[in-house]
């Protein structure tokens, strides 16, 4: 291949140009292509580098002039050819073949088909046919390429490309010698023109993409939805490919924001062999991981009581202690504060219940905390928590405040009774902590029940998440240490991918 000079360029157009308009066009033909031509091919190449193997599938609309042929096929380098001629135009097809080394030297397969040009049904057959072919048991990025031909066979290899949801690809030029009728050698260049449902498409997708990335799943859902029915019928593949795989991915995560792990394994599972096998550029590491939490959390047994699973699997409930304090840092991110406290109100109880249904036979255990057997506790530990609540009563009612519960055996324990015999018992998550730690923390906690979401009228405030946050994330990293489990990475397992 001849070597790009711009200076050599310039002086040969200009030989060419004078011998063209003192000779005529026809004479000068033979120096165009000898000596031109090549360096005009050079100069196309290497602003076009970046074009090189993005279509595996090229058609080709013929006008009268083959140059634009050329320079496009060599461009793109397709490892599939096909030609769309009239009887005017079959002759070029000898030259650009002589001119095309892939072609010539039959390493890239081509074939034709000749059509009427003021017949737009035949031309469209003629692509569909084509393209239908090419993608029969797999899927190929192909275009078309409508540089040359009659307006309408322009037309409608443009229509036809809109509705299969394939680029067109243009040769034009940025200077034209208006005596001569040709462009001026040298200003070619390459006009990608992605297909509208496409670029539409993609535009969307930006949308579900930050909408997934802020936490609103169902808003990404009905996104999602919309495209896929603007696409119904059409075959926009590379935009089509990417919107399977979000339909699934999203989907799964939604699922999973409602804790329902199995159907949000199996979505995730296949998103992530879809984005694999199509190439869809997303964090397939980070996926991984989260299709490895889930596949502990889908581990729940059906008709079993939660105190029968955490105490039958500590790890699992590390596991859910975890994936709670995820989907309230999600919906504390997402704006939603009040959603947030509620989550880890719920995590820190969580925190009691797993303890206790771990509790040691010598300690009166396993505890279920709806249902606390005191009489099999022993009599210090029972004695200890009475006079516990005996003491933070008092010193709730000094303060002004309303005791969660008077000093008394509850029949049923929830965050503060549940706490507070785990400060009795001296449990490993509350070992060393002193009784205004405990007094602390359940006056935090309270404020919970002042949200509108429960008993009060009050939203949260930022100051009241991240204390509830610091409770929780100390406390879930403590029991986690009672299985030999690290905190950070279960953490990292459970943090959703960023689309």
């Amino acid at each position: 291949m001849v070597r790009y000079s711009a200076k050599r360029l310039q002086q040969e157009a200009e030989r060419w140009t004078k011998m063209a308009r003192e000779e005529g066009m026809k004479k000068a033909e033979a120096y165009y292509w000898e000596k031109v031509f090549p360096l005009v091919k050079a100069k196309f190449l290497r602003e076009n580098a970046f074009l090189t193997g993005r279509y595996e599938g090229l058609m080709l609309t013929l006008g009268t002039t083959p140059q634009p042929i050329i320079l496009a096929l060599e461009a793109v380098r397709p490892s599939r050819v096909h030609f769309i001629y009239t009887d005017e135009t079959e002759k070029h097809i000898k030259r650009i073949i002589e001119e095309v080394g892939f072609l010539r030297d039959h390493s890239v397969a081509y074939d034709r088909d000749r059509v009427d040009p003021g017949n737009p049904l035949e031309l469209y057959e003629c692509v569909g046919r084509k393209w239908a072919e090419w993608s029969r048991g797999e899927t190929i990025s192909c275009a078309v390429c409508n540089t040359g031909g009659k307006k309408s066979m322009v037309s409608a290899a443009a229509a036809a490309a809109n509705f299969l949801g394939i680029d067109i690809i243009y040769v034009d030029h940025e200077r034209y010698l208006e005596d001569l009728r040709v462009p001026e050698p040298g200003s070619e260049r390459l006009t990608v023109l992605p297909n509208p449902l496409q670029a539409m498409g993609e535009l969307k997708l930006r949308d579900v993409r930050a909408l997934f990335n802020a936490g609103n799943f169902e808003s990404a859902r009905r996104i999602l939805e919309e495209v896929g029915e603007e696409l119904s019928g059409k075959q926009a593949l590379p935009v089509g490919m990417t919107l399977q795989v979000l339909t699934q991915l999203v989907e799964g995560y939604r699922l999973w924001d409602l804790f329902h792990y199995g159907s949000a394994l199996d979505k995730l599972k296949k998103a992530l062999e879809m984005a694999k096998r199509y190439e869809v550029d997303l964090d397939t590491e980070t996926i991984s991981r989260n299709v490895a939490a889930l596949e502990h959390l889908s581990r729940e047994p059906r008709n079993k009581s939660l105190f029968s699973t955490v105490r039958d699997d500590y790890q699992y409930g590390v596991r859910l202690l975890v994936d709670l304090f995820c989907n309230a840092e999600r919906k504390a991110e997402a704006g939603f504060h009040d959603d947030a406290m509620v989550r880890l109100y719920r995590c820190l109880e969580l925190v009691a219940q797993l303890r206790l249904a771990n509790l040691p036979v010598s300690l009166g255990g396993p505890v279920n905390t709806d249902d606390p057997e005191w009489d099999r506790m022993p009599g210090d530990v029972v004695q200890r928590y009475v006079d516990l609540s005996s003491e933070l009563y008092r010193e709730a009612r000094r303060r002004g405040r309303f005791s969660p519960s008077r000093p008394n055996l509850p029949s049923n324990l929830g965050l503060t009774a549940g706490h507070v015999l785990l400060f009795s018992l001296g449990d490993p998550v509350w070992k060393g902590k002193s009784m205004e730690q405990l007094q602390n923390f359940i006056e935090s906690v309270r404020k919970r029940n002042e949200l509108m979401l429960v008993h009060g009228k009050k939203r949260a405030k930022l100051e009241d998440i991240r204390i509830f946050r610091d409770h929780a994330e100390h406390f879930i990293d403590l029991c986690a240490q009672q299985a030999n489990m690290k905190w950070d990475k279960i953490k990292t397992e459970h943090t959703f991918v960023r689309l």
